[in-house]
């Protein structure tokens, strides 16, 4: 009887430390502070970028930003795929402003005259800050000569 409540006492004690060292950690992780802009070289922004993207944009823009099949031909519906937003897309000759834009207001807010977009908004699901570290993560991905050709603001 005694060896039996020496295991249980030892039990609840492990859980109570368990529990602990799970509520220092979860409020010891500093939180990505406010960014206003992309930063391709921010370590922390692109970190969390790229978990956004993987569980927000990847579904449609694929897990490695390459875009929807037949892209960039309209459907019968005269909606166009997600565009590709790797090197190898048009994203990269928008200003950071426009794909934040068009992140925020969903894709109809910055399309071309003519075009259907079916891109939802996400300015009510994710925060400035999430926006611009997908767009981090996004340019990261670029090399170095076409960040450098992506306009200005």
């Amino acid at each position: 009887m005694r060896n039996q409540r020496t295991i249980v006492i030892g039990f609840i004690a492990l859980c109570l430390l368990a529990l602990a060292v799970f509520a220092i950690r979860t409020n010891s992780r500093a939180a990505l502070p406010a960014l206003d802009r992309a930063d391709p070289a921010n370590v922390a922004a692109v970190t969390q970028g790229r978990l956004i993207y993987t569980t927000r944009c990847a579904s449609c823009h694929g897990s490695e930003l390459q875009g929807e099949a037949d892209w960039p031909q309209r459907r019968a519906n005269g909606t166009m795929p997600a565009s590709p937003l790797n090197a190898n897309g048009q994203a990269w000759q928008q200003s950071d402003q426009q794909l934040f834009t068009t992140i925020q207001r969903g894709g109809q807010a910055s399309a071309p005259a003519g075009t259907i977009s079916v891109m939802p908004a996400f300015g009510d699901r994710l925060g400035d800050t999430d926006i611009w570290a997908v767009l981090s993560y996004i340019k990261s991905t670029w090399p170095a000569a076409l960040r450098q050709r992506q306009p200005l603001p």
